[in-house]
C-alpha cells in the first residue's frame, strides 16, 4: 500500500473522493489538469501505479473521469462520452468494483496498485513546493543525471507501452463500425473465397491453405461426399425424381415467437424473423412457396408451405410440421399416433429463449428452435439450423420411410 503523500496522486485522488473534498478540471486547448483544493495540481496525463487487469496502467485523468460519473450516478454511456470527449482512455468493466472499493474507502489495501511504480517517500527537506510539483516533469536533468540509454528491446517495450497507453479499446460492436478508416470488404472476400474452398495463400501454397482452414474444409467435404452417397437412395432424391414439392405445414394462429403463412418466407428464406400480428396475408391458395438451396448437397429444392392440412391429398409429400404443443394439432394427421407420425414428419417447436417448453413437446420427438427475444441478427442460426436438420431427415433411406 502507498504512504500517503502530496506527492503521491493516487493518495490525494482517495483522500479528496472519501471526504468529499473539490477537485476542479482544469482545460486548456487539448491539456487537461486536476486541481486539489486550490493548491496541488497534476497533469491528468499522469502516470499513476494502479494497473488495470488487462496490463495497462491507468492515467490520472482516466480514474478521477471514472470516479467521478460513478460519484454524480452517471449511466455507462454517458461516462463513455465524456472520456471520448476528454480523450482519456476508458476504464475496463473488470476493474470497476476494485476502483470504487478502493478510492471510496471500503478497502484500505489493493493488489491493483503496482509497488515498483510508487513514488519513494520524502523528507521535508526534499519535498516539493505545491506550485512546483505540476513542473517537476518538466525540469531539465543534468547531464550527469541522465540515465543510461535504452537498449533496443527496451526501447521496443517502451513505445509498444505508449501505443497501448493512447489506444482505446474496442469494447462494444457499434464502436468496431465507427473506427475510421477501415473496410471489411477485403476481409469478406477472403472469408468468401475461403469457405468457397478458393482461397490459396501466397505462392499457391496448398499446405498454407490448410493452416489456415485447420480441418474445417476437410470435414465439409467428408460431410458432402457422404451426403452425395446417401442422395441417390435417400428420400430427397424421391422427390428430385418425381419433381413434386416437399410440404411443410405451419400452425394458422399467428403467435410471436411462432411462425405462420404471414411471416414464414420472411423467415425461412431470408433468415429474418417478423412478428406475424403485425402483418396480413391475402394468398387465397393458403400457401406459399420457398426456394433454398441446401447446403450438403448442393441443391436447389423448393418447398410447399401451407397451414390448412385438410386440402393434402398425398400425405407422403409431407416432410415438416411446425407445432405449437395442443393436443388438437394432432388430429389433423391421418396417423395421429405421435410416435410413428414423428418417424416420418419432422416436427418442430419454435420459441423465444426464455419461454418453458411446452409440456406435450417434451414428450415428442421434435426439434426445439430457440428464437431471441430482441436480437435479430442470430435469426439466421435458428435458421440454419433448421435446414441442415430437415436435410439430414429427407437424406434417410426413401424404403426406411415407408415402413
Amino acid at each position: 500500500m502507498f504512504r500517503k503523500g502530496r506527492n503521491d496522486p493516487l493518495e490525494l485522488l482517495r483522500d479528496h473522493v472519501i471526504h468529499h473534498k473539490q477537485i476542479k478540471l482544469r482545460s486548456k486547448n487539448t491539456e487537461h489538469r486536476l486541481l486539489f483544493d486550490n493548491s496541488i495540481e497534476f497533469k491528468c496525463s499522469t502516470e499513476t501505479a494502479w494497473k488495470s487487469k488487462s496490463g495497462q496502467e491507468y492515467t490520472l485523468g482516466a480514474l478521477w473521469c471514472f470516479l467521478d460519473c460513478h460519484l454524480q450516478g452517471l449511466e455507462q454511456k454517458n461516462y463513455r462520452k465524456k472520456a471520448l470527449d476528454l480523450n482519456f482512455e476508458q476504464v475496463f468493466k473488470a476493474d470497476n468494483q476494485d476502483i470504487i472499493e478502493y478510492f471510496t474507502g471500503k478497502v484500505d489495501y489493493t493488489d491493483c496498485i503496482n509497488a515498483d511504480k510508487k513514488p519513494l517517500p520524502q523528507n521535508k527537506k526534499s519535498l516539493q513546493k505545491d506550485d512546483d510539483i505540476e513542473f517537476a516533469s518538466q525540469k531539465k536533468v543534468k547531464p550527469d543525471q541522465e540515465k543510461e540509454p535504452l537498449t533496443e528491446k527496451e526501447f521496443n517495450l517502451k513505445v509498444f507501452d505508449e501505443i497501448l497507453r493512447f489506444e482505446k479499446p474496442i469494447t462494444t460492436r457499434n464502436r468496431l463500425f465507427r473506427v475510421q478508416d477501415r473496410t471489411f470488404d477485403d476481409i469478406l472476400k477472403t472469408a468468401q473465397k475461403i469457405f468457397q474452398g478458393q482461397y490459396v495463400g501466397v505462392g499457391g501454397d496448398e499446405e498454407e491453405l490448410q493452416q489456415i482452414l485447420g480441418t474445417r474444409i476437410q470435414d465439409v467435404n467428408k460431410a458432402k461426399q457422404l451426403s452425395s452417397a446417401k442422395l441417390s437412395y435417400s428420400v430427397l432424391n424421391e422427390f428430385i425424381k418425381s419433381k413434386e414439392k416437399p410440404i411443410i405445414i405451419v400452425p394458422q394462429i399467428a403467435e410471436l415467437g411462432n411462425v405462420c403463412l404471414r411471416n414464414v418466407q420472411q423467415f425461412l428464406e431470408q433468415g429474418q424473423y417478423i412478428d406475424p400480428n403485425g402483418l396480413k396475408f391475402t394468398n387465397e391458395s393458403r400457401s406459399v412457396q420457398i426456394k433454398v438451396k441446401l447446403r450438403l448437397t448442393d441443391i436447389e429444392q423448393q418447398f410447399i408451405v401451407l397451414d390448412t392440412p385438410n386440402t393434402i391429398t398425398n400425405w407422403k409429400r409431407v416432410v415438416a410440421v411446425f407445432l405449437r404443443g395442443s393436443t388438437y394439432e394432432l388430429k389433423q394427421f391421418p396417423d395421429q399416433n405421435p410416435n410413428q407420425l414423428f418417424k416420418n414428419i419432422r416436427g418442430y417447436h419454435m420459441k423465444f429463449e426464455e419461454d418453458k417448453i411446452k409440456d406435450l413437446i417434451k414428450q415428442w420427438n421434435v426439434k426445439v428452435l430457440d428464437l431471441h427475444r430482441s436480437k435479430r441478427y442470430q435469426d439466421i442460426d435458428v435458421v440454419n439450423t433448421f435446414w441442415e436438420d430437415l436435410e439430414a431427415f429427407l437424406l434417410r433411406p426413401a424404403k426406411l420411410s415407408q415402413q
